[in-house]
């Protein structure tokens, strides 16, 4: 068994259902800096400067109810902000993902190295380059076998490990369901527009720059369980038929 074998059954063993190794150097070239208002895509060095090796693991989002976030109590009256802003706000998803890749980080640092969970480096098109899967029209990764039904977390290390081939293939071919499916036309083919998203809608109640009729939408077909809770909009997810007869009903 090598260092990199035991990461993977590691991973497996903590419930993600694919992963793939890079170096920094394979990932040079993706988009970093800000996107919108919404991150600040970091490389791969910004977030461990001792990096080697960069690991792309995929966690199946079965359920629906996964795509939770939830808003903390909002700042006092006389501390509030304008617009107003929750003080934290937890995804469901990265928080399952967060916990999941401590196996890892803990593994590594118990053999001495040093390792980092990441969000923040460009997750989608650095999973391509590890060799999950394709970037899809929904601008999502596709991946062969639960196509964009993969949330995604890197763990960086100054490990010395094995990588996997870059992933080649369009997986969407002549297929653009998503891009149909979405009730707020903000895709085209490998391209949306965000402030048309219906996600992004529902992650910036207060933004000036969704339109009204993306708003208007947003506030019909957005699930709420409670005030400050909402689910993440799915709809190009549920329209891509890859991977689809693994979703639960």
């Amino acid at each position: 068994m090598t260092l990199t074998s035991d990461l993977k059954t590691l991973a497996t063993d903590a419930g993600f259902v694919t992963m793939g190794i890079a170096t920094p150097e394979m990932l040079r070239g993706l988009p970093h800096g800000m996107v919108h208002t919404v991150q600040n895509l970091l490389t791969p060095e910004e977030v461990l400067p001792t990096v080697k090796s960069v690991m792309l693991l995929g966690y199946y989002a079965w359920d629906k109810s996964l795509n939770i976030a939830v808003d903390s109590t909002y700042l006092p009256d006389r501390e509030r902000q304008t617009p107003k802003v929750p003080l934290e706000r937890y995804q469901l998803y990265y928080e399952i993902l967060k916990n999941k890749a401590w196996a890892l980080i803990d593994y590594l640092t118990k053999q001495g190295y040093e390792a980092r969970l990441s969000l923040s480096i460009p997750l989608k098109t650095s999973a391509v380059r590890c060799g999950l899967g394709s970037q899809g029209k929904n601008t999502l990764l596709i991946t062969p076998d639960y196509g964009p039904r993969v949330r995604l977390i890197a763990v960086l290390t100054n490990a010395q490990l094995d990588t996997d081939e870059p992933f080649t293939d369009d997986l969407c071919g002549d297929c653009e369901k998503c891009v149909k499916a979405c009730p707020t036309k903000a895709l085209e083919p490998y391209q949306i527009t965000i402030t048309r998203c219906l996600t992004y809608a529902a992650e910036q109640p207060h933004a000036k720059d969704v339109p009204d009729e993306v708003r208007q939408i947003e506030k019909k077909l957005t699930r709420r369980p409670t005030p400050n809770s909402y689910i993440e909009c799915t709809i190009c997810i549920d329209a891509c038929p890859i991977g689809r007869s693994r979703r639960n009903k």
